[in-house]
């Protein structure tokens, strides 16, 4: 699809935005198949479009995805009257555990990224025009889901019902392959993890307040699953960009979105 560079300007009469965040393999692009199977929209971006990156002319509501927008829009959205946000999270256990098609044999997300992201998204989830999605309620009920979308943001008009995708679902191609395909809303990703317990076991040991975190968000009661750690060997497979950038490249993200972020906001007066 063509789209607008981010160092395009403003257009004279702004749309409304839907954008997608959350920590990469949380279920980002599943919601946002979701969003354009069920609801109209004027447009939307291919695959993954930053908020930096203008809505093109002509659009009234506009839907977009990017993960790592997670932790650099914060000001930008508690700015913007015309931008919604839905941050979804999903067990951290699953993130670590899942793997991208275009990345095969790697683990693509991990403990560190899901901790950086997830502190970002409660403060997101305060706010009005934000609404927090488990990716656990997305397959388990997401007609509750729906319903949740639709108080919050009275503007959507529903064409279909979450529970009948794919029927009739149109998904580009990156976004398919980001998928696997087409498949039924399957509950049985919800427990993938425990396929992969060499790798969680070595997550947990290089960040254990993650246990915490599964029972303050409600995934578990107690430390007791760590019982099913005891013993495992090495995950042999490798990560994806498992470590924190080193500080240089850090302050140079931080310089970039910086600049991106008053550009955005003057381009709102």
């Amino acid at each position: 699809m063509n789209e607008p560079s981010e160092e395009a300007g403003a257009t004279s009469e702004r749309a409304r935005r839907v954008h997608v965040v959350g920590c990469h393999r949380s279920g980002t692009t599943l919601m946002m198949e979701l969003l354009w199977y069920a609801y109209a929209f004027s447009g939307r971006c291919e695959h993954e479009a930053s908020i930096f990156r203008p809505v093109p002319a002509g659009g009234t509501l506009y839907l977009t995805k990017q993960p790592t927008d997670t932790i650099r829009i914060e000001v930008a959205f508690n700015a913007d009257e015309l931008l919604s946000l839905i941050c979804m999270v999903r067990d951290p256990r699953a993130v670590a555990t899942s793997e991208h098609p275009s990345f095969p044999g790697v683990y693509f997300s991990g403990f560190r990224r899901w901790l950086e992201y997830q502190r970002v998204i409660e403060r997101l989830a305060r706010h009005p025009r934000c609404v927090l999605v488990r990716y656990e309620d997305l397959l388990l009920v997401p007609d509750e889901v729906q319903t949740q979308l639709e108080a919050r943001f009275p503007f959507l008009t529903r064409r279909r019902d979450f529970e009948r995708y794919p029927e009739g679902a149109d998904v580009p191609g990156r976004a398919g392959i980001s998928l696997r395909g087409m498949r039924p809303l399957d509950q049985v990703r919800i427990g993938a993890w425990r396929q992969h317990l060499p790798r969680v076991g070595a997550q947990l040991s290089r960040y254990p307040e993650v246990a915490e975190q599964l029972i303050r968000l409600g995934y578990e009661p107690d430390d007791s699953w760590t019982e099913c750690l005891s013993g495992v060997g090495s995950p042999g497979i490798e990560g994806y960009k498992e470590d924190r950038p080193h500080f240089f490249k850090r302050q140079e993200a931080r310089a970039r979105y910086w600049l991106k972020t008053r550009r955005y906001l003057k381009n709102l007066r």
